[in-house]
This record gives structure tokens, C-alpha cells and sequence, in this order.
């Protein structure tokens, strides 16, 4: 007991006294504190119990309903019988559980499967599809997964133990790299916008096939995507990049892909680009559909060949040079038309056209008609309507069509949109990625058979692209009196 004759202290002996007490109290109000949060934190254990056995605070069976209308308890209700015991996920047949450890919850570059990526998982996110069955991107989930009556501290501490599991799996995993597509802002087009749908749901795959993350770089001119691309890259989380749209812009995007320690496969454009060991996978382009039309023409023997371009034909000056040095080396007698100074076109046996159809009608006179007129189009200056309109003029008109890739479907005979075809290709590739799980699987895969009927190949060798171009006639359909 202190002395009572010496309190209270002296006036210098509170110098002594004082910083005693005040690291007193910071440490039992820093103890306080410590122990007033462990008190609130989630219990792991429960979210433990929670998630293998079904059950929760006080020994209560937790309750679930499934398919609406079907309610269940306890352990038919426990995560574990469809996300395993590691909470990684699985399944068989048709119920195909999801990884729902935390850290790939919570992150928005994710794996997939079937059904397009999803925004990354937030409490309350978490919290509606627990509840309600409503997913980070607003899409019901599959009735096979029950709508808990968990309480909020049941949440919070299944919540809490799907973070200790991720922290283990965290420390053994190597970070989580993905795919990037690289498209103009979605009013540029309607190709684009078509195909950035198709990209991140892959409808043409099955439901059981998983998927690299991927994400969409949505751009506004080439420096600007150029930007957006080195950004990503140098984060050193980019697997691939697919199908980055880059028509008119060729040149600019393969200098700076030279540069990336990454590959580009399928990139989307009407060219053949160079070969590089950063490129792989391309869609034969322009000069490789011309050499297969010329190809096609030969066969015909013509005498006269009438080749038309246009002001839009004039930059492909590449093309050109290509078209007359492979007439010239086959003895084929040939003239050129442009389009833009024509008066009017003589209609002869043979053209290929290397311009818009459209303004090949505005040049046809129109009392002449001639039978046995064959027309050799590459796909991206074909249009039907305008193919039929001037099939009305010139009697006996036929269309040979040249396509990067098969425009109807091998098995239904269905016709194929170009976002069809390509997204076709770029969900098999991404299958293909994930099913390897590492960087050198292209090394593994030097060509890739789509369902369409196509194979895609590793390298762009012009004489192999030539090969794979498809030369199909187009029948106008026919009209009724």
C-alpha cells in the first residue's frame, strides 16, 4: 500500500509519475481496443462450419432453397459438396461450381467459363448472391445453387474463412495472367461491337470449357491503344492479346508489337500482315484472297481479264504491283478500270474487282446485257444487294467469292457473319490457352481445327494463307414475278 502521507505527489515527482501512467493507459486502451475487435471479427471456425458441415452459430442447420421451390439443410446445403473442399470449384455434367476462394472473387481479371467475364465481387455483391442468387454482373445463377438464410455474421464469417484459404493458395499460386482484346469504342462499328460481345461470352463453346481471363482495351485512335497496350503490358499480367482490331493502322501496331514481350494471335484486318515470331494465327488476308481468286481465274483460261479498283484501292498499291506481276507471269492480257474516272464499263467475260460493288453498278450502262459474265470478288468488297441489283442488269452473272475464312457452316449450311467467323476462332484459341495454363502453348499447338471446318495455323507464309482462302459462289437469290 502507498504511503497516504505522501499523496498526493509532490509537484516534480508528477515528472516521474506521469509518463509512467500515460504508457499505462495507451496500452489498456490499446488492449481494450485489440480485444473489443476480436470480439467483433468473423469467426473463422464457424465460416469453417459453415462451409463443410452446413452449419451455423449455435449448432444450427444452416437452410437453402434451390430451383425455387426445393429447400434443404445442414450438410445437403455445405459449399463443399460443389466447390470441394478447397473451395476451388469443379463438377460434372451440367453443374459446374465456380472457384469462389476470395482473392479470385474479389479480382476482376478471372478466370471463365461460358457466360462472359464478371465484374469482380464486392461485399455486397457477395451478399446478393448468397441471399439472392444474383451475380457481380446482374445475371441470375443457376437455380442449383441454393439462396442461404444465412444471418450477417454467418456471412461474414464464411467470408473470413474464404480469405484463409485464399492466403494459402496466394502464396502458392503465380499471379494470374490474362488476355487482352483491343477494339474501337463500341459506336465505331458495328463489327466491332458484335464481335467484343462474342469474345467475352464464347457462345459457340461448351458450357464445361474454361477460359483465360480476358478483358477488352477499348480505344479511341492508335496512339491511344498503343498507349493502353504498353501500360498493361509492363504490369507483366498479359497472357496474350486476341484480336486486336487494327484495320488501317497495320503498320503502327505490328512496329510496337515488335517491341512486346507478348504474342498477338488473330489480329483483325483485311491484310496479310508480316511474318514475325510476335504474330501468329492470322486470317488469310487481301493479297492471299486475290492470289486464290487469280488462282481460280487460271483454271477459266480467260483472254481478257478486266481488273477495277477505285480511290479506296489506290493505297493498297501493294496489291496492285501483286496483281499485274502475277497476270503478266501467267500471259493473262489484261486492263484496268478506275472507277472514279470511268464513263461507263464495257461489260467483258471476266472481272475481278478490287472495289466496292456499289460503285461498279453506278458504271454499267443500262440497255446492254451480256450472258456468261463471271465476277471474282474478295469478301470485303462483296455486297449482296448490290451483287443482285447488277445480276438483274447483265443476264447469267456469276459471283466467285473469296473469304478468310468458311462463310457457312460446315455441318447446317447456315451463313456466317465475318464477328461469327473470327470470335469462333478467338474462343478455340482461348480454350486452347487455358487447357495448356502457360505461355509456350502456342509452341505446342502449330495449327488449331475450328467446328467451322477451318484450321488455324501458327505461321502467315503467304503461299500457306493462299491455300487456306475460300473461293465460293454466291447464287443471287431469285426473285418472283
Amino acid at each position: 500500500m502507498p504511503n497516504s502521507s505522501a499523496w498526493p505527489p509532490s509537484r516534480s515527482a508528477w515528472f516521474t509519475v506521469m509518463p509512467r501512467l500515460v504508457l499505462l493507459a495507451s496500452f489498456l486502451f490499446s488492449m481494450g481496443w485489440s480485444l473489443g475487435a476480436s470480439a467483433e471479427a468473423p469467426d473463422v471456425e464457424l465460416g469453417r462450419s459453415i462451409f463443410q458441415k452446413g452449419i451455423g452459430r449455435d449448432g444450427r442447420e444452416i437452410g437453402g432453397r434451390i430451383h425455387g421451390t426445393l429447400d434443404l439443410r445442414g450438410a445437403a446445403v455445405a459449399c463443399t459438396s460443389c466447390h470441394g473442399a478447397d473451395a476451388r470449384g469443379g463438377g460434372e455434367a451440367f453443374v459446374q461450381a465456380s472457384d469462389i476462394r476470395w482473392h479470385t472473387l474479389t479480382k476482376s481479371f478471372a478466370p471463365r467459363r461460358v457466360g462472359g467475364a464478371r465484374p469482380a465481387y464486392t461485399r455486397t455483391t457477395f451478399d446478393r448472391a448468397i441471399y439472392q442468387g444474383i451475380a457481380s454482373n446482374g445475371a441470375v445463377l443457376d437455380p442449383a445453387m441454393p439462396r442461404f438464410d444465412l444471418s450477417q455474421d454467418e456471412t461474414e464469417a464464411l467470408v473470413s474463412y474464404l480469405t484463409q484459404v485464399s492466403e494459402g493458395a496466394l502464396a502458392k499460386e503465380p499471379p494470374t495472367k490474362g488476355v487482352l482484346g483491343l477494339l474501337p469504342f463500341s459506336h465505331t462499328t458495328t463489327f466491332s461491337r458484335e464481335i467484343g460481345d462474342r469474345l467475352t461470352s464464347c457462345p459457340s463453346i461448351g458450357s464445361s470449357t474454361r477460359f483465360p481471363p480476358f478483358e477488352i482495351l477499348h480505344y479511341t485512335d492508335p496512339a491511344d491503344a498503343i498507349s493502353k497496350m504498353n501500360a498493361r503490358i509492363a504490369g507483366g499480367q498479359v497472357l496474350s492479346i486476341l484480336a486486336p482490331y487494327i484495320a488501317g493502322w497495320e503498320s503502327q501496331y505490328v512496329n510496337a508489337a515488335k517491341e512486346w514481350p507478348v504474342m498477338t494471335v488473330l489480329p483483325v484486318t483485311p491484310l496479310d500482315l508480316p511474318e514475325h515470331p510476335t504474330l501468329a494465327f492470322t486470317m488469310p488476308g487481301l493479297t492471299s484472297q486475290v492470289g486464290a481468286l487469280l488462282d481460280r481465274i487460271r483454271e477459266g483460261q480467260p483472254e481478257t481479264l478486266t481488273v477495277m479498283t477505285s480511290a479506296g484501292t489506290h493505297p493498297l498499291h501493294d496489291i496492285l504491283t501483286f496483281v499485274r506481276n502475277e497476270l503478266k507471269t501467267r500471259h493473262v492480257h489484261f486492263n484496268e478500270i478506275d472507277l472514279g474516272r470511268a464513263d461507263a464499263i464495257h461489260p467483258r467475260t471476266h472481272w475481278l474487282v478490287l472495289a466496292p460493288l456499289a460503285q461498279v453498278e453506278s458504271r454499267l450502262p443500262h440497255s446492254r446485257r451480256r450472258p456468261g459474265q463471271t465476277a471474282f470478288v474478295p469478301a470485303m468488297f462483296f455486297d449482296p444487294d448490290a451483287a443482285q441489283r447488277i445480276g438483274r442488269r447483265l443476264s447469267g452473272m456469276t459471283w466467285s467469292v473469296a473469304y478468310p475464312y468458311r462463310p457457312t457452316d460446315a455441318h447446317t449450311g447456315r451463313w456466317r457473319s465475318p464477328a461469327e467467323a473470327w470470335s469462333e476462332a478467338g474462343c478455340t484459341l482461348m480454350a486452347t490457352m487455358a487447357e495448356q495454363e502457360g505461355e509456350d502453348w502456342i509452341i505446342r499447338h502449330p495449327s488449331i481445327p475450328l467446328s467451322s471446318g477451318l484450321t488455324l495455323t501458327k505461321m502467315q507464309d503467304i503461299d500457306q494463307q493462299r491455300k487456306r482462302v475460300v473461293v465460293q459462289e454466291w447464287d443471287s437469290p431469285k426473285t418472283t414475278k
